[in-house]
C-alpha cells in the first residue's frame, strides 16, 4: 500500500487542486439569505365542528353496533330474579324453591325462615 501512495504522489504531487476565492465565506450566510425566495407563513386553517366531534361519534356508533350484534347473537341470560321479582317465597311454587335451594346449600332452618319470611335471629337463645 505504501507504494501505491508513494507513486500517486510522485505522478501528482502535493499541491491542493480547490481553491476558495478570498473572503467567500466571510459573508456566505448573508448572499445565501438574498438568494432565497421570502416565505409567507402558512394560514391555520379552521377546524369546524364537526371535524371535532366527528371521530367520537363513529366511535360511539361502532362501540352501539358491536352492542346490537353481541345482542343479538348471543341473547341475554335470563335472570331468575327478573322472573321471581313481586313473589314472595312463601308464594312460591316447589319447582322454583328446590333449584334455589340447592344452588345456595341452605340449612333447614335458614330456609325456613326465608320461607316464613320471618327474621332470622344469628343467637337464637338471646
Amino acid at each position: 500500500m505504501k507504494k501505491e501512495e508513494t507513486d500517486l504522489i510522485h505522478r501528482c504531487g502535493k499541491r491542493n487542486a480547490f481553491k476558495v476565492p478570498e473572503g467567500y465565506f466571510e459573508d456566505f450566510a448573508g448572499q445565501l439569505m438574498d438568494k432565497l425566495p421570502e416565505k409567507t407563513p402558512a394560514e391555520v386553517p379552521t377546524v369546524s365542528m364537526w371535524a371535532r366531534i366527528k371521530p367520537w361519534i363513529y366511535m360511539t356508533a361502532m362501540f352501539c353496533g358491536i352492542m346490537l350484534m353481541v345482542r343479538t347473537f348471543v341473547g341475554e341470560k335470563e335472570d331468575d330474579s327478573a322472573i321471581l321479582s313481586g313473589i314472595s317465597l312463601s308464594e312460591m311454587p316447589d319447582e322454583y324453591i328446590d333449584p334455589l335451594v340447592n344452588e345456595s346449600m341452605m340449612d333447614d332452618y335458614t330456609l325456613y325462615m326465608y320461607l316464613t319470611e320471618a327474621e332470622p335471629q344469628i343467637y337464637p337463645n338471646e
